[in-house]
This record gives C-alpha cells, sequence and structure tokens, in this order.
C-alpha cells in the first residue's frame, strides 16, 4: 500500500513540474512581461508545494475506492468534495477545510481571500496521514473474498 502512495505522490509532483515547465515555455513564446529568476522560483514553488497538498487531500479518495470496489465510489466523493471546498470557501472558513486549502495556498482566489495559515496546513497534513493509515487498515482487514 505504502508504494501506491508513493507512485501517486512522485506522480503528483511530475505533473506540477510539467506544469511549471509547460506554463514558462507557453509564457515566454507569448513574450509576457515580468520575468525575473526570483518571480519563477518564488511562482514554481508555490506551484509544487500546492501539488503536494493536493495530493494529500487525495487519500481518502483511495479509501472510497478501496471500499467500493472501485474508482466510482471515489469519483462520487470526488464530486461531493469539490461542492463542499467551494462552497465552505464562499462562506470564508476555506483556510481551515483541507479540501480548500490547497486552492487558497496557490492563490487562484486572488486577494480577497485570507491564505490558509498553520491550522489549515496541519489539517492537510492529518488528512493525508489519517486517509493513508484508513485506506492501509481496510486493505489490512477488509473480507476480500468477494
Amino acid at each position: 500500500m505504502a508504494a501506491k502512495f508513493t507512485v501517486a505522490a512522485i506522480w503528483a509532483l511530475l505533473l506540477a513540474l510539467l506544469l511549471a515547465g509547460l506554463g514558462l515555455l507557453i509564457g515566454a513564446v507569448l513574450a509576457l512581461p515580468g520575468w525575473s529568476a526570483p518571480t519563477v522560483a518564488a511562482g514554481v514553488a508555490r506551484l509544487v508545494a500546492a501539488a503536494g497538498l493536493a495530493a494529500l487531500t487525495t487519500t481518502p479518495l483511495a479509501l472510497a475506492a478501496s471500499a467500493g470496489r472501485g474508482y466510482l465510489a471515489a469519483v462520487g466523493v470526488l464530486f461531493g468534495i469539490i461542492f463542499a471546498a467551494q462552497i465552505i470557501a464562499a462562506l470564508g472558513y476555506g483556510p481551515v477545510f483541507p479540501w480548500s486549502v490547497p486552492g487558497l495556498y496557490a492563490g487562484i482566489a486572488g486577494v480577497v481571500q485570507d491564505p490558509p495559515g498553520p491550522p489549515g496546513l496541519l489539517l492537510v497534513v492529518l488528512t493525508g496521514a489519517a486517509g493513508v493509515a484508513a485506506t492501509t487498515g481496510w486493505w489490512n482487514r477488509a473480507d476480500h473474498t468477494r
């Protein structure tokens, strides 16, 4: 089980780096103004950090897929989480709702929304750890004969 979560984390990192590279390439082709090494480094670091936070919040979906014996259960849970994250962030509680934190950290809400602080980041880490622990526990104890 640890190998599956490790591979998923590596894929999230690689996809974030691919996204950053493509964004920088397109920005160079379009000759967008405002380029500087510190700006690029800060943007890429924020993107990779947001991808890491987002990867942590997906671990409960592994439990949904496992318990539901297929990916459709995880897709249903994902739709519910996305809906809840949007509503909760709009109500102003996004910085402490684990599934809203990656987007807010990335700055997609603009300067109007407060960025997540240490409590929100801690909740993301705890959510990721709980998802890994619950999924591992399910795989160790579930009846896999049916």
